[in-house]
């Protein structure tokens, strides 16, 4: 009897390794395969699209040229806007903050702003500007016509609105996209101003798990 209540808790202690086992597997399985969704999504994204980015000379908040060069070998987080924006960009500026803040040093990422309003954007008012958002920011601007390239470069959308008061009291009509760039500086995918910070982690820590970044 004691040998037969031997063998039945044996073969229970094993069906029940079995049952674990499968539960594992079904949720490594899970976890795989949202990976592997989600990299089809970025991949969705940025086939059959235009190319994205490009090298660029610009100026940055200490008055030192900066060059798509200077940022090789780590990706980025690229935001398009003007310092006098009242909402859009700020939001958008204040959620890269709080994504980058979450994030710590360990996924290391590049945050750059770059004005479409170099009239206004100069090197000193950005360098007052930058105070307000994440210390790893590099601010740039730049003459019209290198302003104008980059902008190009990433097929972004500026112009003064209609509502146009003058020279320097006027508003712009802009996309607003936060483009995210592998370290290569190439395309990957993009957020815009209304992406909340834990998403932005959220789809950046996938990128990282998937070898995109």
């Amino acid at each position: 009897m004691e040998r037969r209540r031997r063998n039945l808790w044996t073969i229970g202690a094993i069906g029940i390794s079995i049952l674990l086992f499968g539960i594992l597997g079904i949720i490594q399985t899970q976890k795989m395969s949202r990976a592997v969704a989600f990299s089809k999504d970025i991949q969705t994204i940025s086939e059959g699209l235009p190319s994205i980015g490009g090298p660029f000379n610009l100026v940055d908040q200490n008055g030192i040229l900066r060059t798509n060069a200077d940022f090789k070998g780590k990706p980025m987080l690229v935001y398009f806007g003007y310092t006098y924006c009242p909402d859009i960009c700020p939001t958008a500026l204040y959620h890269m903050t709080n994504a980058l803040n979450q994030l710590g040093g360990n996924l290391k990422i590049q945050p750059l702003f770059i004005t479409f309003d170099p009239q206004r954007d100069t090197v000193d008012h950005l360098k007052v500007y930058a105070q307000n958002f994440h210390k790893d920011f590099v601010w740039l601007t730049g003459s019209k016509q290198q302003v104008d390239e980059v902008v190009k470069a990433y097929r972004v959308y500026a112009a003064r609105t209609a509502e146009d008061r003058g020279q320097e009291d006027y508003l712009m009509d802009h996309s607003s996209l936060i483009y995210l760039m592998d370290k290569n500086g190439q395309y990957v995918a993009n957020f815009n101003h209304n992406t909340s910070p834990e998403e932005m982690i959220k789809q950046v820590k996938l990128l990282f798990e998937t070898g995109k970044l």
